[in-house]
């Protein structure tokens, strides 16, 4: 079975600025743990309020900010865009003789052509799996499927996919990579994230056949304000930004 890793916390927060409340956070860790969800990315340092948890907790870093992790997450994910993979390499590897597990996450997955560095890692096992992301929400089911095969041929045995829903297509491309393999997905409460938003968590979990109902008790009683205040989702930003594959940022500059 595929595993799960709840973004909510880390891409989400891109939304609110992180202005989660203490409340809010243990209740979406509990309603992980209480919907058996592999992971929880808890953003890009981890919370004071979050001590441990019996949900493996993850935590981003990005390529061009190498910062220090807390020991008390089991996780680190770190992204990179194309032109910075042999930095992220390098941290994957210095992460994982620290003692976390490691995820290298490739975004802008479409616009990467160096596969030979990732065919000829030697390191490839110490991942627990290399995430390949829709940046930008454009792609499609065949892209998905393409861009997997592609990681496969590198030789990394456990792929895994993060989408954007900016086409509306997060759903769709997410099922497509759980049917070539996928090692892992991502998913947020409510679709919680920038540009036309993330895979909503708790539709995920109906598709999988498994209990959502911490879940949709969480969106009531938590997400459903944050929506009132910082609404995400399909809109004509998302639209622009997914049909020409950029950031969400560059539309008004454009349009």
């Amino acid at each position: 079975m595929v595993k799960i890793l709840d973004c909510t916390l880390r891409d989400g927060g891109h939304i609110n600025n992180w202005d989660f409340s203490k409340e809010c956070i243990l209740k979406t860790i509990t309603a992980a743990e209480k919907n058996e969800i592999d992971y929880v990315e808890v953003g890009y340092k981890m919370p004071e309020c979050v001590a441990s948890s019996p949900v493996k907790l993850v935590i981003m870093v990005d390529a061009k900010n190498i910062q220090p992790v807390d020991k008390k997450a089991d996780f680190v994910r770190v992204a990179c865009y194309p032109e910075q993979i042999k930095t992220a390499i390098r941290a994957v590897e210095d992460f994982k003789t620290q003692g976390f597990g490691v995820f290298l996450h490739l975004m802008t997955a479409d616009r990467f052509t160096d596969w030979d560095i990732l065919k000829n890692w030697q390191n490839k096992d110490i991942l627990e799996s290399l995430y390949f992301a829709d940046s930008f929400g454009s792609f499609m089911p065949n892209d998905v499927e393409r861009i997997f095969n592609k990681i496969k041929d590198c030789g990394f045995k456990k792929i895994s996919f993060h989408g954007h829903n900016n086409l509306q297509l997060a759903f769709a491309n997410t099922i497509k990579a759980i049917e070539a393999g996928a090692y892992s997905v991502d998913g947020s409460v409510f679709g919680m994230g920038r540009g036309g938003g993330n895979l909503p968590i708790e539709l995920l979990l109906k598709y999988l056949n498994k209990d959502n109902s911490e879940y949709i008790s969480l969106i009531k009683n938590y997400y459903l304000d944050i929506y009132k205040k910082n609404q995400w989702g399909y809109n004509f930003d998302s639209l622009i930004s997914g049909l020409n594959n950029f950031h969400p940022s560059k539309v008004k500059a454009i349009v």
